[in-house]
């Protein structure tokens, strides 16, 4: 007998998804007059993001900067206050003597003297026996050009780690640089020691400490672009003689 076979069982369809509409997208209209531009932080492009570059200053070490802020501590600035009373009493004096009142007002004898611009001359005119940096300054290139002109005329300088010292020192919220120019008589032995001391480690050793970078020798891949240069130069100039 013809064995029968088994038919298939047929199973219900399933029938397709419906097409889904797709939304039309409502295009965002843009601003001309506000492009928008990403950062690109490459190499003469957009500003470079702030570093931490403390720890490539050669600051003066922690003896010989409590000595000379010991030092700087005697010729700080007046105070209002201390101004005020000092004319007061400048005032009373004159009168007692039957003299008019002084209007001009004197400047202290021997003090710190303060601010960039203020320095700058001091050093131009040769006045400023000891200038002092402070190694935070922000933005580094108020200062940059100043120890290349200490150097120039002959003045001893230096780098002190901390602002707010010497905020602290002339009484003000920001100072870069310091200067001093004349200390009394007192004080002559110790400034001259910090001066030797300074000009020493320091001033004397600005080449060795001044980084030089690459030493004039060239990474491998550059070598090897040169060395192949040099030899089609010379293939060339070996065909132009055969």
């Amino acid at each position: 007998m013809v064995q029968k076979k088994p038919k298939k069982k047929v199973g219900r369809k399933v029938a397709a998804a419906p097409v889904a509409v797709k939304k039309k997208e409502q295009k965002q209209q843009v601003d001309p007059l506000f492009e928008k531009r990403p950062r690109n932080i490459g190499i003469v492009q957009d500003i470079q993001p702030l570093h931490d570059l403390s720890r490539f200053s050669n600051g003066l070490n922690k003896q010989t900067a409590t000595q000379l802020l010991r030092l700087l501590e005697k010729y700080r600035p007046e105070t209002e206050l201390q101004k005020k009373n000092r004319l007061k009493a400048r005032a009373k004096a004159k009168d007692a003597k039957g003299t008019k009142r002084e209007t001009s007002i004197p400047p202290k004898a021997n003090a710190i003297e303060a601010g960039t611009n203020t320095v700058t001359k001091l050093i131009e005119q040769k006045k400023a026996q000891l200038f002092d940096i402070a190694h935070d300054v922000n933005p580094i290139e108020l200062v940059l050009s100043l120890t290349a002109l200490c150097r120039k005329m002959c003045v001893t300088y230096c780098i002190i780690k901390g602002k707010a010292r010497l905020d602290m020192l002339v009484r003000r919220k920001t100072c870069t640089a310091i200067a001093i120019t004349q200390v009394d008589s007192g004080d002559r032995t110790n400034l001259t020691k910090l001066l030797e001391v300074i000009k020493t480690n320091i001033n004397d050793r600005g080449d060795e400490i001044r980084k030089h970078w690459g030493g004039g020798v060239f990474e491998s891949k550059s070598a090897a672009r040169l060395a192949k240069i040099e030899r089609a130069k010379g293939k060339e100039l070996a065909l132009k003689q055969g």
